[in-house]
């Protein structure tokens, strides 16, 4: 359920940069309409759906290409590592060579590298095509919403942007229905593999509708800074690997000297963007808009909120095959109220926000941590006999906390950032957001998994469940995991607190 924010900023607002401005396209370029919005909200779709559906099918992937518990949550944040990197200038490729032409570029390499995934033979190869599949979906998302903001009359602006936000919602619900339609129907070696080929095709189908969306670019593109953009991405894949691999590898060597490397290379990026901003360029992180209090405390907040929400996804669809017995259509069915309770709320929080202000973030961050606290109790009671009929109202609660949390979140932030920050402290937001689910995959995930392999040797079970995590370590593993998330959950309602407190 994530969305992507504005990334354009006042050029007149920011340091000097030596770039030539592109040649703008003639003022009385088309307005975007109906039909050019649907297709720009079709092309959305599959970067949500691929995160959804995937999320769902990691057991099966598992056991199709032999791959351990740490090989899953690479598949899965090799995709959300390499997007949170490639938007940091993505954003800005469009503003300079054209947004529509830039949603072309992605769109193709998106759909191509989603077919591949589907006929990948091992976890390496899989691990490798999604990575590059998440530097494709990071060159064309950024330019669906800016191509909203920039060609639309005003009236279809604000309905698209609500719309926008609604197609993440949607994009993931859809993404574990079908893949949970398709284990039902298909071979479990089959099916994640059909699930791939068919969001390549919602791509593909997308760009065959381009020309309904009107070009546009900026008259002033801001500079690219790609060293800044290739010192962050290769720290951040630097620092993703080992976290993913290492709690169940039992950090071997080569995991603590790429977290080594992740360190210096991060470490460079800063001092990097420093002397860009020094020399009067535009960095992709400028230490100025740093900062700005708002931005800081957005970008905690951004970060607690998406590492939260993937674990959770990740540690359901890696519970409940085994505790369970559930299938893939079960796990969809359990998660389908997660998803529509965040979807109403998301549909409901305007109105809500009128009346009672930005402090419902934090009413919805503490609820969020009761809910988390009460699923762990649920769980951990019933050990993992059977999936509780009272999982469900839990679960509708939680999505619906989220949808209260992060929505008001962003906008009482984004107000609060100085007018000259505002478009670069969304782009880092949307790239924190991509962060942050590979994180949570990766560190509470690992968590979730180390303490479930610990556990169940400690119970003296067979040896594949002392492999594996199953029976009662797993469930004490889903508890450990659902504890730390309640923790991040206060810890949002703390800062949101003083949000809100500002703001009042």
């Amino acid at each position: 359920m994530t969305t992507s924010l504005p990334t354009a900023v006042d050029p007149g607002a920011l340091p000097a940069h030596p770039e030539r401005p592109a040649r703008p396209l003639p003022a009385m370029a088309p307005a975007l309409t109906w039909g050019g919005l649907a297709v720009l909200l079709l092309a959305f779709l599959p970067v949500n759906f691929t995160f959804g559906a995937v999320n769902l099918l990691v057991p099966a992937i598992r056991a199709d290409l032999a791959a351990g518990p740490s090989g899953g949550a690479l598949v899965l944040s090799a995709y959300t590592t390499t997007f949170a990197a490639g938007l940091v200038v993505s954003g800005r490729l469009g503003d300079r060579y054209g947004r529509r032409r830039l949603l072309r570029i992605g769109l193709v390499a998106f759909g191509v590298l989603a077919v591949l995934t589907g006929l990948a033979q091992d976890v390496v190869s899989l691990v490798a095509l999604r990575a590059a599949l998440g530097l494709a979906a990071g060159l064309f998302t950024p330019q669906v919403l800016t191509s909203i903001q920039a060609t639309a009359p005003d009236r279809l602006r604000t309905r698209g942007i609500i719309l926008f936000t609604a197609a993440g919602a949607v994009a993931s619900i859809a993404g574990q229905v079908v893949a949970g339609a398709t284990t039902v129907a298909l071979p479990e070696h089959l099916a994640w593999r059909a699930v791939q080929v068919v969001t390549g095709l919602i791509a593909l189908v997308a760009l065959l509708g381009l020309r309904a969306v009107p070009e546009s670019r900026s008259p002033a593109p801001l500079g690219l800074d790609l060293r800044g953009a290739a010192l962050l991405g290769g720290g951040l894949v630097a620092l993703v690997v080992p976290l993913t691999l290492g709690p169940t590898a039992g950090w071997p060597a080569w995991s603590l000297g790429l977290l080594a490397v992740a360190a210096v290379t991060l470490t460079a990026f800063g001092l990097a963007q420093r002397a860009t901003e020094r020399r009067g360029g535009l960095p992709v992180a400028p230490p100025s808009v740093l900062r700005v209090p708002a931005v800081r405390i957005g970008l905690t907040l951004t970060l607690l909120f998406f590492v939260s929400y993937s674990a959770f996804l990740y540690e359901v669809s890696e519970y409940s095959p085994t505790a369970w017995g559930a299938d893939g259509w079960d796990v969809a069915m359990l998660t389908l109220g997660f998803g529509g309770g965040f979807l109403v709320a998301a549909l409901l929080l305007p109105g809500i926000l009128r009346r009672v202000g930005p402090r419902i973030m934090v009413y919805a961050a503490s609820g969020q941590a009761a809910a988390l606290l009460a699923i762990a109790l649920v769980v951990g009671l019933d050990g993992g006999r059977s999936a509780p009929p009272a999982l469900q109202p839990l679960l509708v609660v939680l999505g619906a906390a989220q949808a209260f949390m992060y929505g008001p979140a962003l906008q009482t932030v984004l107000s609060r950032t100085p007018v000259w920050a505002a478009g670069v402290a969304g782009g880092l937001l949307t790239t924190l957001q991509q962060l942050g689910i590979g994180l949570g995959v990766a560190l509470l995930g690992g968590l979730f998994h180390a303490v479930a392999g610990l556990a169940g040797g400690a119970a003296g079970g067979t040896a594949a469940a002392d492999a594996t995590g199953t029976g009662s370590g797993l469930t004490v593993g889903l508890v450990a995991a659902l504890t730390v998330q309640a923790g991040c959950a206060v810890v949002f309602a703390l800062l949101a607190h003083r949000v809100a407190r500002d703001a009042a």
